[in-house]
């Protein structure tokens, strides 16, 4: 950009309670060419009283005429010289509106730079801060940088914060104030090994939990979000270097209803309730943390150069966080993997990750950013590890974050540090993974071998740049023990040969399944997706019939389940047919989803929880109790992360939304008083 903003020193009051705000932002601005106004952003909803430059002159200051648009144009009175500076105050007030999931509540508020709660200028410029932030006593905030200063003004409490370098992004969050010192525990990271038996911790991990919705932490109790952080924080230091900031503050907020969601600014970490409640459940949402804390270093140190550089934020720390469960859970990290082969690569339509950011916005933004961005994105993170292998790539993430620590980049910079340290040009990459869609295609054709003590073969791969290579690993099954052989693809045809010590048996290709390719499981996918498309909503009386038959073709569309998707079409197709009053078949459908497994532990749980549930429903339908209520008890010795989660769909025969919980318990009464 022409103009980025270098410096902001603010003083803002805040009442959460409302999201009422009244500030004076003192933003100074850097022009690399020559510039006569300046465009940045305000939130709408935030009434502008006065612009004015460093000589205190009135300037024009312009509001966009699209409804709703932050864009706001304010015209110097001297022109701003490239490379020169020019410094304005705004002054400005209002309620603020804020987008999903991070509503504030009467407790809670947090202000993301997406808010635009401050005169913003570029969306990825690095500046330094000094603000001060007043709320009502009670309450504490925190932004990015050091506490200068905390003093009672009133009825208010005042709080100062100053970073000591520039930074991308100013989030505020504003909590009730700790009662007790039980509320808040931390964790230090010793300094690296070797320096002074007295130098300051290398990172600090502090966790506030001092409020109602993160009081009822389940397991692990207050601590156990910082403890795992301090974890993670430990290992990406080993991987990417130290860690740009010497503390993280983790605040669990009162939002995002039942799932894991977080936001990540400079120093801070804002998580749901549910991330924090369920911090201590390694099956639930393993990955959470770990990517949320990877944004520490991308994008809070190294900031995408525009929207469309986003896979350098999103699918990296996804990446990152696989790197993690890898050592930490590796069970966990397979089904993270199982689940991108099958989610990530069915996704349609494809659309390029060059798209970065952008992928975020529209109606179905969450679930195509989470199939292509994260799943895919990720995906093509492990591919670059079978082109260039890991150990590079392991010294490829440091450099880029050594290298571009403070600033922005963009994918053509990543590719440069790629092929530096690779030794060759990787443009075929790039251009057919981030910027394409296409998928290749990668078989195993056995081939005659002239000895049993040689397997031999071809790797065939289809619709892939000619020029591109990936090393392709296989497992080959003999009498006398697995051979592990792997070989660098050449073309559309690749012949290879595997000394054995017996005849080979098999030929597992690609086992570990490290390369973005189609394979049985997404393909079918795919395929059930495109009919369970055709499930009427809603479902009623009427369409009954025709939504069990989608379901059944659904589930005959892959009868050996390659895609692990048939726990969950069991279960659902259980409840339909309870619902048209085909009790046998439900049953059975049911009785299926209980003992089924799909990809991940908690989707496992979640799923024979629910059939649990409904076979206790159509047993007491049927007039056995006993069996009724065997179902609830079995049900609710289930997971309670998986109890308390809102039924996704609404079943017929429930009558509205309730939590499994709540449902399971309705049956025990009955059943126990039938």
């Amino acid at each position: 950009m022409s103009v980025t903003a270098e410096n902001y020193v603010m003083d803002v009051t805040l009442d959460p309670r409302t999201g009422a705000l009244d500030a004076k932002a003192d933003v100074t601005f850097r022009c690399a060419a020559g510039a006569r106004a300046i465009e940045l952003l305000l939130n709408p909803a935030l009434k502008l009283i006065a612009v004015r430059d460093a000589e205190g002159k009135a300037l024009d200051a312009v509001r966009s005429s699209l409804m709703g648009s932050a864009t706001l144009g304010v015209r110097l009175a001297q022109a701003c010289p490239a490379g020169g500076a020019a410094k304005l105050r705004f002054e400005y007030a209002g309620t603020l509106r804020m987008r999903q999931p991070f509503y504030p509540s009467e407790r809670f508020l947090l202000l993301r730079d997406d808010d635009e709660w401050y005169p913003l200028g570029g969306a990825f410029d690095f500046a330094e801060s000094d603000v001060k932030v007043r709320v009502p006593a009670g309450y504490e905030a925190r932004t990015s940088g050091n506490l200068v200063e905390r003093k009672v003004e009133g009825e208010q409490i005042a709080y100062h914060w100053k970073t000591g370098h520039a930074e991308d992004g100013r989030a505020l969050v504003v909590y009730p104030m700790p009662r007790r010192s039980s509320e808040v525990q931390t964790m230090e990271l010793p300094a690296a090994p070797g320096t002074n038996s007295g130098a300051p911790p290398l990172v600090r991990v502090e966790e506030v939990c001092n409020y109602d919705t993160a009081a009822r932490l389940d397991f692990g109790g207050c601590g156990t979000l910082a403890k795992r952080a301090a974890d993670i924080v430990q290992r990406f230091t080993q991987m990417l270097g130290p860690p740009p900031e010497k503390s993280l503050t983790i605040v669990p907020g009162p939002w995002g209803g039942e799932s894991a969601v977080g936001y990540s600014a400079p120093a801070l970490l804002v998580v749901s309730d549910w991330g924090a409640r369920f911090a201590g459940v390694a099956e639930y949402a393993p990955e959470f943390l770990a990517h949320e804390i990877a944004h520490q270093w991308f994008p809070d140190a190294v900031a995408p150069a525009s929207a469309g550089d986003g896979w350098l934020a999103e699918s990296l720390a996804e990446y990152l966080a696989w790197r993690y469960l890898l050592r930490a859970d590796p069970e966990a990290a397979r089904a993270m993997v199982e689940k991108a082969m099958r989610d990530g690569v069915a996704y349609a339509p494809a659309r390029p990750l060059s798209l970065g950011l952008e992928l975020m916005n529209g109606a179905s933004e969450e679930q195509e950013a989470r199939a292509t961005l994260y799943e895919r994105g990720m995906l093509v993170f492990r591919t670059l590890e079978t082109v260039i292998d890991r150990e590079r790539v392991d010294r490829v993430l440091p450099e880029f974050y050594r290298r571009f620590a403070g600033r922005s980049a963009s994918i053509a910079d990543f590719q440069a540090v790629c092929e530096e340290i690779a030794g060759r040009k990787l443009g075929w990459f790039f251009d057919y993974y981030i910027n394409g869609t296409r998928i290749p295609t990668i078989e195993l054709k056995r081939g005659p071998s002239e000895t049993p003590a040689v397997a031999a073969g071809e790797i065939l791969v289809q619709d892939f740049p000619p020029e591109g290579s990936v090393r392709v690993e296989m497992t080959v099954r003999t009498a006398e023990g697995l051979v592990q052989h792997s070989v660098a693809t050449r073309g559309a045809e690749t012949p290879f040969t595997v000394n054995v010590p017996a005849p080979a048996m098999g030929i597992t290709l690609d086992p570990d399944l490290r390369i973005l390719r189609w394979t049985a499981a997404a393909e079918r996918s795919r395929t059930q997706t495109e009919i369970l498309a055709a499930v009427p909503e809603p479902i009623t009386r009427e369409n009954l019939p025709a939504a069990i038959e989608i379901y059944r073709r659904a589930l005959a569309a892959d009868p050996q389940d390659a895609s692990e998707r048939g726990q969950s079409l069991r279960e659902r197709l259980g409840e339909l047919e309870y619902a048209a009053d085909k009790s046998s078949e439900a049953l059975a459908d049911l009785e299926a989803a209980i003992n089924g497994h799909s990809i991940s532990t908690y989707e496992t749980y979640l799923w024979r929880t629910k059939a649990y549930l409904y076979h206790g429903v159509v047993e007491l339908h049927e007039g056995r109790p006993k069996a009724a209520l065997a179902d609830a008890q079995s049900a609710m010795q289930m997971p309670r992360m998986v109890l308390e989660r809102t039924v996704p769909e609404r079943p017929v025969e429930s009558q509205g939304e309730q939590t499994l919980e709540q449902l399971l318990r309705i049956l025990t009464n009955a059943a126990t008083h039938y």
